[in-house]
């Protein structure tokens, strides 16, 4: 299945994204839901425009952190998480993607932040299983102070809480080794990064071969165009259709078995 984020759409309304959706030929969406159009209001009649298609779920994480210093921020990122969870059980979707979170302070993380993830995780993994939705771990960009940056503390948390895994290949710098946890990828989120902006896998040579490398191992989960228009130019709502079915094309190619 090939979806795209949400937020490469962020300045429109829900029915114009599902066109956007019918208009590039691909399959669904990975619906953040601080998408501002829904998020206004959470109106659960404005995402009717997608039952026709396949759609995967993204948490908030905008102003949010599941480890803050701050233990209200810690709270609320768990209550806005266990919403999406149960939104995504009503709209009879399967997959949402959460974020591990960072300290709050510019350096390496320390115990209070693991304990804090632990009893992120500890909960919302639970409250998943009782919703019947997979809870996919996604992991974090190389920073100093960001959890789950690198392949053996993603394991670790995975395991721990029987997560899946959401790969983004950007966040990663195409660190290859995070191919170790193939049989636990359900989502791919796919882009390359200029100026820490996610903007086209295709034009970027590490990231086609790690795509390259999924297809051979066989990977049939979620793929996730993830794209941010600062990072590629100001573009109107149909140049911006026109980039998703490029990219759309040029998945299938890789993919086509």
């Amino acid at each position: 299945m090939i979806l795209f984020s949400s937020m490469f759409l962020y300045e429109y309304s829900t029915d114009m994204i599902a066109k956007a959706i019918e208009l590039s030929e691909l399959d669904g969406i990975e619906f953040w839901v601080e998408t501002p159009y829904f998020w206004v209001d959470r109106d659960p009649k404005k995402l009717d425009c997608f039952s026709d298609f396949t759609i995967a779920l993204h948490a908030p994480v905008l102003d949010l952190n599941p480890v803050s210093v701050n233990n209200a921020v810690c709270d609320l990122s768990l209550k806005e998480t266990l919403y999406t969870i149960s939104l995504c059980k009503e709209l009879d979707a399967e997959l949402v993607t959460i974020h591990a979170g960072k300290r709050s302070a510019l350096r390496e993380p320390v115990w209070a932040d693991y304990n804090s993830l632990h009893r992120y995780l500890r909960i919302s993994s639970k409250f998943a299983k009782l919703k019947k939705v997979i809870l996919s771990l996604e992991n974090s960009e190389k920073r100093v102070n960001n959890l789950c940056k690198n392949v053996e503390e993603l394991r670790k948390f995975v395991e721990s809480y029987d997560l899946a895994f959401t790969y983004d290949i950007m966040h990663s710098k195409q660190d290859e080794s995070f191919l170790e946890l193939f049989d636990k990828i359900r989502n791919v989120h796919i882009s390359a990064e200029n100026n820490g902006k996610h903007v086209r896998a295709s034009k970027d040579e590490k990231s086609v071969e790690i795509l390259k490398k999924l297809s051979e191992l066989g990977y049939e989960g979620y793929l996730t165009i993830e794209l941010d228009d600062l990072g590629i130019g100001q573009m109107d709502f149909r140049e911006k259709v026109e980039v998703l079915k490029e990219e759309g094309n040029f998945l299938r190619r890789i993919f086509s078995r």
